[in-house]
């Protein structure tokens, strides 16, 4: 089976991250899936960022919560890039997402925008860091691929995904070894690693057996994963 690539924030060596443009290069570089970051603006609406304030990403400063989304999309997030709201990428990116509750009252506004587009619904995969968002995630999504996030693998973080009832998990390096994948498959949960930025390390995603990964490096690793997979078949 094809390892499952996702580009972390779009294709961030090239473009700004989580910005539209950002994505759309992702897609073309080979990315199977986007993982993509949400906040919720002062205006209450769904904005794709990964910190709580502007001050690394744009030319403004300031927390996002605190921001309309006006005044967000009036900043340069680079190369005259602008953060976008949810609705745009949902209408503008075609692929699956992988979307990232960084704000947890941002679950229930996902939820309400997405009731009414099954389509986009279909292709997304909400995930958090946070247990208590990820139960509400599964509260809110019982069809969707809901994922629990950590940064290093262990047991407890794995018992946890499986208690909450989440369908993956996404883990980090450290304490992720290949027991432990077979522990989540065999839970029925897929797998993800990150991050996959190296040849080397692509080739020890693979050894893991894991079902995928998130890179920031999407057209070196898609590259790489199409040429060992040729040499494979």
């Amino acid at each position: 089976m094809a390892l499952s690539v996702c580009a972390h924030r779009g294709s961030p060596s090239v473009l700004p991250e989580n910005t539209v443009g950002s994505f759309l290069q992702a897609v073309e570089e080979g990315a199977d899936e986007i993982e993509l970051d949400l906040r919720l603006s002062a205006d209450g609406r769904l904005v794709v960022m990964h910190d709580a304030t502007v001050d690394r990403t744009t030319d403004g400063t300031g927390a996002v919560a605190e921001l309309t989304l006006r005044e967000l999309q009036a900043l340069d997030a680079g190369g005259g890039a602008r953060i976008p709201s949810f609705e745009e990428v949902l209408d503008g990116v075609g692929a699956r997402l992988q979307v990232e509750i960084k704000a947890p009252e941002a679950a229930g506004p996902l939820a309400e925008l997405l009731r009414d587009r099954p389509d986009d619904l279909a292709r997304i995969s909400p995930c958090c860091f946070d247990p208590d968002v990820v139960a509400e995630l599964v509260r809110l999504f019982p069809d969707a691929p809901v994922g629990l996030i950590a940064s290093a693998g262990s047991a407890e973080s794995l018992d946890r995904a499986v208690e909450l009832g989440a369908s993956r998990v996404l883990f980090g390096w450290a304490g992720t070894d290949r027991a432990l994948v077979e522990k989540a498959q065999a839970h029925g949960l897929e797998f993800s690693v990150w991050l996959v930025n190296t040849p080397e390390q692509l080739r020890d995603a693979r050894a893991l057996g894991v079902d995928g990964f998130t890179t920031d490096e999407t057209a070196i690793i898609a590259a790489e994963l199409a040429r060992i997979e040729e040499a494979a078949s």
